[in-house]
C-alpha cells in the first residue's frame, strides 16, 4: 500500500535527499531519552516562562531530540528555549507586525510561519534567515519539516499544501497539493514520510509526498474544524486528531475507521490551531484547554482521563510532548497571553 511510499514521480533531487536521512532516527546516541521512547507523565511546572508579550501561537519540541523547545507568537518572533534551564537561547524576528502561526525546529533549521503569506526558514547557528518561502496567496497556518530537515512543508488558506527543498542555496517548490479547503493543521510520518493534513472543514487528508497523490479523504470527522493532527510516534498508520467540537480522536489510516474518541466536560477546544499530542510511547495523550488552560492526559487503551493540571491562568493554545533529549523533560504547553510552562 501507499504507507510503503513507493517512488513514481516527483522531484527527484528532494527524494535523494529525504531518502538519505532516512536512518537518522537509528543513530540517535542511545543516551538519549527518545531511544527508548519512555514517557514521563507530566506532574507539575518545572519552568514558568513569559516567553511572548503577546499571545502565543504554537509550541514544538526540536524533532531531532535535542534539548530545545520552540515557540511562534502574533509578535512575529519564533523563541528558542533550552529545556534543561528554561532559558531564552535565539530569538528570530519576521519582521514587521504580522503574527507568526506555525513553527518547527530540527537540527540547525528553525521555521516560522503566518499572516504574510510567507515562511521563514532560519539556521539556528549564524542566526540569519537562509530562505523566505514565498507562493502561498493568502496566510501560511502550519509548517513541519521533513526527517533530515532537508524538505519543508507548509498548509495555506489559500487551500493548497506545498512541499520545498531547503537543502540548496536557494530553495525549490517541488509538489503542491490542493483541497477545496483551508489547511489547519500538519504532520509528517517519520516512518513512511507521508503527510497527515487537518482542515477546516472537518476532515482529514493524507497525501503522498512522492507520487503527488491524495490517498487517504476522511470528511466531516470533527465538527468546526480540525485543529491538530499527529501520526503517532513509531506507527504509520494511526493519526491523532484535536477538532473544535472539543474532542480528540484516533484515526486508524488503513481503515479509514476511528478507532477511540476522547471528550471530557471540562475540556475546550477554541482556537483553528490548539495542538494536542501523543506520548512518546503512544500510551497517553494530551491537549491544553482553550478555557481556563487546564492540561489534560487521557490513557490511549482505556480512554480514561488519567491527569487534569492547572497551572495557566488563562486558556492554553499549544501543547507538545517530546521525546525528552538528554534531560527527560517532555511536555511543554503554552497560552493566549505568551506563558510557556515546561513540565516535570
Amino acid at each position: 500500500g501507499w504507507f510503503g511510499l513507493s517512488a513514481r514521480r516527483g522531484d527527484k533531487n528532494l527524494l535523494a535527499a529525504l531518502n538519505a536521512d532516512s536512518s537518522t532516527d537509528d543513530t540517535e546516541p542511545k543516551s538519549q531519552w527518545g531511544a527508548s521512547a519512555c514517557a514521563v507523565m507530566p506532574s507539575q511546572p518545572l519552568f514558568t516562562i513569559k516567553a511572548h508579550r503577546d499571545d502565543a501561537s504554537c509550541v514544538r519540541y526540536d524533532g531531532t531530540n535535542l534539548n530545545r523547545v520552540a515557540t511562534a507568537s502574533s509578535d512575529a518572533t519564533v523563541k528558542v528555549f533550552d529545556t534543561s534551564n528554561g532559558q531564552l537561547k535565539a530569538t528570530f524576528s519576521a519582521g514587521g507586525s504580522q503574527p507568526l502561526i506555525g513553527v518547527d525546529i530540527g537540527g540547525d533549521i528553525v521555521c516560522g510561519c503566518g499572516a504574510d503569506k510567507t515562511c521563514r526558514v532560519w539556521n539556528q547557528q549564524t542566526k540569519r534567515m537562509i530562505h523566505q518561502l514565498a507562493g502561498h496567496s493568502q496566510k501560511i497556518t502550519c509548517v513541519r519539516l521533513f526527517p533530515g530537515e532537508k524538505g519543508v512543508i507548509t498548509g495555506s488558506a489559500d487551500r493548497s499544501i506545498r512541499v520545498w527543498d531547503i537543502s540548496r542555496h536557494i530553495y525549490t517548490q517541488t509538489t503542491t497539493f490542493r483541497h477545496s479547503s483551508t489547511t489547519n493543521c500538519s504532520d509528517v510520518s517519520s516512518k513512511t514520510q507521508s503527510v497527515v493534513s487537518g482542515h477546516l472543514d472537518g476532515g482529514i487528508r493524507c497525501w503522498d509526498v512522492r507520487s503527488g497523490d491524495r490517498v487517504l479523504d476522511m470528511p466531516s470527522l470533527h465538527e468546526g474544524g480540525v485543529t491538530s493532527v499527529q501520526w503517532k510516534p513509531g506507527n504509520g498508520h494511526e493519526i491523532l486528531t484535536n477538532g473544535r467540537d472539543s474532542t480528540l480522536k484516533i484515526i486508524d489510516a488503513r481503515t479509514n475507521a476511528v478507532i477511540k474518541t476522547f471528550h471530557d466536560p471540562g475540556f475546550r477546544t477554541l482556537s483553528n490551531h490548539a495542538s494536542s499530542s501523543f506520548s512518546p510511547d503512544g500510551a497517553h495523550i494530551a491537549a491544553g484547554s482553550g478555557d481556563n488552560g487546564d492540561i489534560f492526559v487521557w490513557n490511549v487503551t482505556s480512554g480514561e482521563l488519567e491527569k487534569q493540571l492547572s497551572a495557566h491562568t488563562c486558556g492554553a493554545v499549544g501543547l507538545a510532548w517530546g521525546m525528552g533529549g538528554t534531560n527527560g523533560q517532555q511536555v511543554a504547553t503554552i497560552d493566549k497571553s505568551g506563558v510557556l510552562i515546561l513540565w516535570g
